[in-house]
């Protein structure tokens, strides 16, 4: 019996990801695709809810909403009454690295949304080491190796619509088909790394290759292409306005230069080295354990299971 797949996104149903996506299933499954309308990136899981009408339509590729990712998972099981066995969400154009992106990315959103609804879930993201954090322009044939990696992954779900390593969602990063580790890639298995931090810039008077915070506090200097905030190459010293403060995300200027100091188990260094990143994730996020249902004891200030 065939699988049943259902597809979407959040860079939209006209993006070149889930047309390469759309493709690659299609060989092996029955895909139908269910993506927003126009470009829902950074949405996260966010839903459309009570009076915000979720409007639909079908095109080439399948059906397009007028809402979020999530909506769009929604919409495929309550409206068009699908029961896939399997949804993929991507391919996104740029990377979904780092504990603190899985809850700002529309791709892992929709992911996340089908597995709280009981179907088990693969989010699947390109990065390209030769244009980051994110190539100006794709094609389609820059997500081979994702419609590759995607299918392999659709196939390795068990016949009880289980996925591998007991996981509700997997997060998939992976290379550009260009990438010269894309002939025989490495797959990973990984958890997200933890290595978030901000730091503060200022349009009106941080010009490329000023000065600003290093690692310990001190003042360091950016350099123009280097990946630091001012780096002409990476976006980071753009001028975005003349008055107040912007708060900017050190993780993604340590990625951009490659310096990393993850431990080989992360997301973030498995693409620094071109690898498949796989990080298996759960929907409860839950950390209780065999514990659950125990009381809580918190007298003298203190907190801990209670003896009964």
């Amino acid at each position: 019996m065939t699988r049943e797949v259902l597809l979407t996104n959040d860079d939209g149903i006209d993006a070149a990801g889930i047309r390469a996506l759309s493709e690659a299933l299609s060989a092996e499954y029955d895909v139908t695709v269910v993506a927003p309308a126009t470009n829902q990136s950074g949405v996260g899981g966010n839903r459309s809810w009570w009076e915000t009408t979720v409007e639909y339509t079908e095109r080439d590729l399948g059906y397009a909403v007028e809402g979020t990712p999530a909506d769009c998972v929604a919409v495929a099981e309550v409206a068009l009454e699908l029961d896939p066995d399997v949804v993929v969400s991507g391919c996104n154009h740029g990377p979904n690295i780092g504990a603190h992106v899985l809850g700002q990315s529309g791709t892992v959103g929709a992911a996340m949304e089908a597995a709280f609804l009981g179907t088990p879930a693969i989010a699947i993201s390109l990065y390209d080491r030769g244009n980051l954090p994110i190539p100006p322009t794709v094609s389609h044939d820059d997500f081979a190796l994702a419609g590759q990696v995607a299918a392999d992954l659709v196939g390795r779900v068990d016949e009880e619509d289980r996925l591998p390593f007991g996981a509700d969602v997997l997060n998939v990063n992976v290379p550009a088909a260009d990438d010269e580790a894309a002939a025989a890639p490495t797959y990973r298995l990984t958890e997200p790394a933890r290595g978030f931090d901000v730091i503060e810039f200022h349009p009106g008077t941080d010009a490329a290759g000023s000065d600003v915070s290093g690692e310990d506090g001190e003042r360091e200097r950016g350099t123009a292409g280097d990946g630091d905030p001012g780096g002409d190459a990476s976006g980071f010293g753009e001028r975005r306005g003349e008055m107040g403060m912007e708060l900017r995300d050190r993780f993604w200027r340590e990625f951009l230069r490659g310096d990393v100091a993850d431990d080989p188990g992360s997301d973030r260094r498995a693409t620094v080295e071109g690898e498949v990143s796989v990080s298996p994730l759960s929907s409860s996020r839950s950390v209780v354990g065999d514990r659950v249902g125990e009381t809580v004891d918190v007298a003298d200030g203190t907190v801990d299971v209670a003896e009964e």
